[in-house]
């Protein structure tokens, strides 16, 4: 009975380490499955990442171009050919006097989220003014602060037309116009 009773421990120790393998095999197995797919997840939150920051920076080139289109949409009232008279009204500079007059023409056209505007007299370009429209005031420059000569342009569009004035400073003088602008026919 000794034996069968050893036989029988030693038989059911057996079972149970041949049980052991095999769960300690299906753990391995499960542990394995788990890692891959903890590997495929860890690729597709690395791709949604790259997709998010795609979609980000199309948005933010969309909301860009789309200022960049009102801005253009908005100078429109200005942009295109003028016909602008000017008239002296103050100046302390020698060779002007108040009630001198001249006429140029005017290319307006909106560049770079700004306008620019090509003024001519006669067939010759005799400068050009940068600057901003909004609100209907065009306002622009020629010529920086500090220099020779600079030129400051302030017209206001009111019922088609654009009315304001024009300031030429030098560095020992002033001259000031009032303008009046009208589409060219």
């Amino acid at each position: 009975m000794k034996n069968w009773t050893l036989f029988f421990l030693f038989f059911a120790a057996t079972l149970q380490s041949c049980e052991y393998k095999e769960k300690e095999a299906r753990l391995t197995k499960r542990e394995q499955q788990i890692a891959e797919k903890e590997q495929t997840l860890m690729q597709w939150e690395q791709r949604l990442t790259l997709l998010e920051k795609d979609l980000q920076e199309k948005k933010k080139k969309q909301q860009q171009d789309s200022t960049a289109v009102t801005d253009s949409l908005q100078a429109q009232p200005v942009t295109g050919k003028w016909i602008v008279k000017m008239r002296c009204t103050e100046t302390n500079c020698g060779g002007s006097a108040i009630g001198d007059s001249k006429t140029e023409t005017w290319e307006i056209a909106y560049h770079n989220k700004g306008i620019v505007v090509n003024a001519f007299a006669g067939n010759n370009l005799s400068r050009i003014y940068n600057g901003s429209y909004s609100q209907n005031r065009l306002e622009a420059t020629n010529g920086q602060p500090g220099s020779e000569s600079v030129i400051r342009v302030m017209l206001e569009l009111k019922e088609g037309k654009m009315e304001g004035t024009r300031e030429v400073e030098r560095t020992d003088c002033k001259i000031r116009y009032i303008l009046t602008a009208e589409r060219q026919k």
